[in-house]
């Protein structure tokens, strides 16, 4: 019975994203891609049907970083179109490409561990796009650099230790892979910090 929510929660979730698309009115600002699972939905459902604590534990770890790299893609998405800087707009393609590849990779292990993943950001994490999306010029690409930054800084953390005490082999090199990427891409947004100085 619990194996029946993990997979039918999606589901679920999707046809009532459907229901409501009519009854949206103009004053709605919330995007398409602001519905589905959220981190905690994935982590209620993940609680719930995992077998035991050590999957349990190396699921949470996963859900943090698949929430973290759907705002990478999303803020990197926005800095396309909004950054001052030609090499900034580079900078913000090459992450939102390299980061939907992980978030990719990171889904389909997740599923194959029965994992639910978040489809949708954090509403902190909403709000931390619409405060840099606010800035214009430098001002934006300098937020947008610093948020990088910090947010790279935190998942290399992240990926650090689960490189070493996930408990799962498979959740544990994924995240081993993946680290000198992390590392590669905290050098490139400090070298974009260094020129806007």
């Amino acid at each position: 019975m619990k194996r029946m929510i993990v997979y039918f929660l999606p589901i679920a979730l999707g046809f009532a994203a459907c229901n409501n698309a009519g009854t949206q009115n103009n004053s709605d600002t919330t995007l398409p891609s602001d519905t589905g699972i959220t981190d905690n939905m994935a982590r209620d459902a993940n609680r719930d049907v995992l077998p035991n604590d050590s999957v349990r534990d190396d699921s949470k770890e996963l859900v943090k970083a698949a929430e973290d790299g759907l705002f990478e893609v999303r803020i990197s998405k926005d800095a396309q179109t909004k950054a001052s800087s030609a090499s900034v707009k580079t900078l913000a393609k090459h992450m939102e490409q390299a980061h939907e590849k992980v978030n990719k990779e990171l889904v389909a292990l997740a599923a194959s561990k029965s994992i639910v993943t978040p489809t949708a950001i954090s509403d902190a994490q909403s709000k931390d796009i619409s405060d840099i999306l606010e800035k214009s010029g430098k001002d934006f690409d300098k937020a947008y650099l610093d948020k990088l930054e910090s947010a790279h800084k935190d998942a290399i953390d992240l990926f650090e230790k689960q490189s070493e005490k996930a408990e799962d082999p498979d959740i544990k090199a994924f995240f081993a892979k993946h680290l000198p990427e992390l590392r590669t891409h905290l050098d490139m947004v400090q070298k974009e910090q260094a020129k806007l100085k």
